[in-house]
């Protein structure tokens, strides 16, 4: 999980320096201020904590920066707008830089959809530009999930739980302002068999669903013997050692490439069937098929080596 929510991060970030196109900055002393816009002169932010505010050409903001008095930026927020320049994400980064939360606006966020699927139906909020906020731990794993109506009041909350090494082994979803458990999942993972076990809560604690994932051993996925070198060019040997035993017959004509020799084109056009081909930096060792002499021929005069199997070997 730790991997995903890594890669989400960055193809995020990725999509927005895409977009950043910065035209000019202002400073501020603090949030309250900017929201104001009472601005704070270019000479007045130094020696002292302020907010420091990048542009777009059309006045929208597009990074928030705290500074500190020594001019540290401790904390930062990077604002992503939809095509009709709508504010629909923040991401909120703390002083290592990493983002460590994530802001969503929008009643159409998929987690916040599936949560008011959940609550009492005779709930009657308004979830019309509602915000989801995603936390993050410092193990990079999702701590928790918050959503918000657009009035600021919590009215929903999922937490992840993990033991000891970094399993997610529960989430629990709770409805606000009753605090009040609507649903409860409980994951078990065996790592010696890979079988991962998911049981559904409802809020009387009762079992509502139960799905079990396992994973098929290495034999069940093969008819056949599994490659015996990790080779694609056993599994052909295998399959053919399949048809001849089997006495298979194919409805439609079918060319498996394989002799009983390795093909070498020279460069004036001629050819030769050898065997146990070895390549040098300058020249290549093999034997004429049949015979036991080692022969030596320079790589310069060597058009193409082909396996007895189709593969190309030189170049």
């Amino acid at each position: 999980m730790v991997c995903k929510v890594a890669l989400f991060f960055f193809f995020a970030m990725q999509a927005i320096s895409a977009q950043l196109d910065i035209s000019f900055m202002r400073f501020y002393k603090n949030d309250k201020d900017f929201i104001s816009d009472v601005r704070l002169l270019a000479t007045g932010r130094f020696n002292q904590s302020h907010l420091q505010v990048f542009y777009d050409l059309n006045k929208n903001p597009l990074i928030k920066e705290w500074v500190d008095s020594s001019g540290d930026v401790i904390n930062r927020e990077i604002l992503q707008y939809n095509e009709n320049k709508k504010l629909i994400r923040k991401y909120y980064t703390g002083i290592d830089q990493q983002i460590d939360s994530v802001k969503y606006f929008g009643e159409n966020e998929p987690w916040s959809i599936e949560f008011r699927k959940a609550l009492k139906e005779n709930s009657h909020d308004y979830f019309q530009n509602q915000q989801t906020l995603f936390k993050l731990n410092a193990s990079s794993q999702f701590e928790f999930m918050e959503f918000r109506t657009v009035q600021g009041n919590i009215y929903g909350k999922i937490e992840f739980i993990y033991n000891h090494i970094g399993f997610l082994v529960g989430e629990v979803w709770k409805a606000f302002p009753e605090n009040i458990i609507v649903r409860k999942y409980v994951y078990s993972v065996d790592i010696l068999t890979g079988k991962k076990e998911i049981r559904e809560f409802n809020q009387s604690s009762e079992q509502i669903s139960y799905a079990a994932l396992s994973q098929p051993s290495a034999d069940s996925l093969y008819k056949t013997p599994p490659p015996r070198f990790g080779n694609n060019l056993d599994e052909i040997s295998i399959l053919l050692e399949d048809i001849e035993n089997k006495n298979l017959r194919i409805p439609f004509e079918v060319f498996i490439p394989k002799t009983d020799y390795d093909l070498m084109v020279l460069t004036n056009g001629d050819s030769l069937m050898i065997e146990g081909a070895i390549l040098r930096q300058q020249h290549v060792l093999f034997n004429i098929a049949g015979e036991k002499p080692q022969l030596t021929i320079p790589k310069s005069r060597i058009k193409s080596i082909i396996s007895k199997y189709g593969e190309p070997i030189y170049p």
